[in-house]
């Protein structure tokens, strides 16, 4: 190990999550600039590992450990007596600051056994700097260590529970060192709705995509897509009310008999209104037109996707469940220059300007919402320039080898030593 570099302790809820591959490209491209660190999972995998980076990185990297063991516990027993006043300082603020919500207060101390635990690995291997990916469990892990041990650690917010009211959030940033996020939307209310004493800590660093993607798009152009022939429409989503789905199958009855548009539509995802949905599909008198497809392997999504004429997705906030930012479903038809048809809601405004870099209609506008593919599926002029636009978006926005640079450089501001 070279001892002039810090050491970095990566904290995730579970390592690694199906749905979490962005993080797992994060990690891999970290790992290649010559980043030096571990990554403690609080949890086991529930899924088997697939992917070959991710199994690699779990054999090699990561630290798995009971939630409860003699271990966890004897690292408690040992700091509450060699720190007690830190240790049970630290945990009186989370029962303070969380008073309101106990479930989540429970969360928080169901940690610290383990978290300890984990310090105690961290400290035999060198690890100077802890990382913790989500607002919620992982980022109380950091703070812990830093409130009983006072190493420096710093937050990755990806949207988690930062809209539901969570006190104890603001605490934990004001403590870190500083806390990326990845969209322009979710950083501004971070910065500017929960009061911080130093906003200006808070810095936007998008995700890069997948690098699958980036290989298939530069050998992409526009498919250019006869008007008289049938219209491909694709959307990808779990099968969640807040995706929309209900939305995209009304528009999809009404591109049948008010456009009088040949088309089929290919619903790719898994979840637990499927069968609401396709009674409604039924209902609507366009079952002949949809195909759900379930949950499909990566290189099939994409390959769905490029033989694509659009992309649709139409999704809308629900109190109580958490706002996706920039789904990456829509970043990566952009990336294969596949127009997009979406809403006006949280962080997608970033990467879509209506007419120009996809079709952006108000939420739940069902109306609005076929008039915006109507309008693509009739103007091939449109939605070559749409495609256009679209790909240079999110090639500027989503460059990982940028937005890695940009993490780094935020590693090396705030964490002493030279980081790569």
């Amino acid at each position: 190990m070279d001892s002039a570099k810090p050491r970095f302790g990566i904290i995730i809820s579970m390592f690694p999550e199906l749905h979490e591959t962005f993080i797992l490209r994060e990690l891999v491209a970290l790992e290649k600039r010559g980043l030096q660190f571990d990554i403690f999972s609080l949890q086991f995998p529930r899924d088997p590992i697939t992917i070959d980076d991710a199994i690699r990185l779990s054999e090699e990297r990561t630290t798995y450990a009971k939630l409860i063991s003699v271990t966890s516990l004897s690292a408690f027993a040992k700091t509450l007596f060699t720190k007690p006043i830190k240790t049970l300082r630290a945990i009186g603020k989370v029962v303070w600051v969380g008073r309101s919500r106990p479930k989540d207060v429970l969360k928080n101390l169901a940690i610290l056994p383990l978290t300890l635990q984990f310090h105690a690995i961290g400290q035999a291997r060198g690890i100077q700097h802890w990382h913790g990916h989500w607002a919620n469990i992982p980022t109380t892990a950091c703070w812990f260590l830093q409130q009983i041990h006072g190493v420096s650690w710093s937050a990755a917010i990806h949207g988690e529970d930062i809209f539901s009211p969570n006190s104890f959030l603001s605490h934990k940033l004001d403590d870190a060192a500083f806390s990326v996020v990845c969209s322009g939307y979710f950083c501004s209310h971070l910065q500017q709705e929960l009061g911080l004493q130093r906003p200006a800590d808070i810095h936007l660093n998008y995700h890069g995509l997948d690098p699958r993607v980036m290989q298939r798009s530069a050998h992409r152009s526009f498919n250019a897509r006869d008007v008289n022939s049938r219209l491909k429409l694709v959307s990808i989503g779990r099968l969640v009310p807040t995706k929309g789905h209900d939305v995209l199958i009304k528009a999809c009855a009404l591109l049948k008999s008010e456009y009088q548009i040949d088309f089929e539509l290919q619903l790719i995802g898994s979840g637990p209104i499927q069968a609401e949905l396709e009674a409604l599909a039924q209902a609507q008198g366009v079952t002949e037109h949809i195909q759900f497809r379930g949950g499909l392997a990566f290189e099939d999504v994409l390959s769905t996707l490029e033989d694509a004429d659009l992309f649709c997705l139409a999704p809308r906030l629900i109190p109580g469940h958490p706002p996706d930012g920039i789904p990456n479903v829509i970043a990566e038809a952009m990336a294969l220059r596949v127009p997009v048809v979406s809403n006006r809601v949280s962080a997608i405004p970033e990467l879509l300007e209506h007419g120009k870099t996809g079709q952006l209609v108000t939420v739940d506008d069902v109306d609005g919402f076929a008039s915006a593919i109507a309008e693509l599926a009739n103007s091939p002029e449109l939605a070559k320039s749409i495609s256009d636009a679209g790909f240079d978006k999110v090639a500027q926005l989503f460059d990982q080898q940028k937005n890695i640079d940009e993490l780094i450089s935020l590693f090396e501001r705030y964490v002493p030593g030279k980081v790569v």
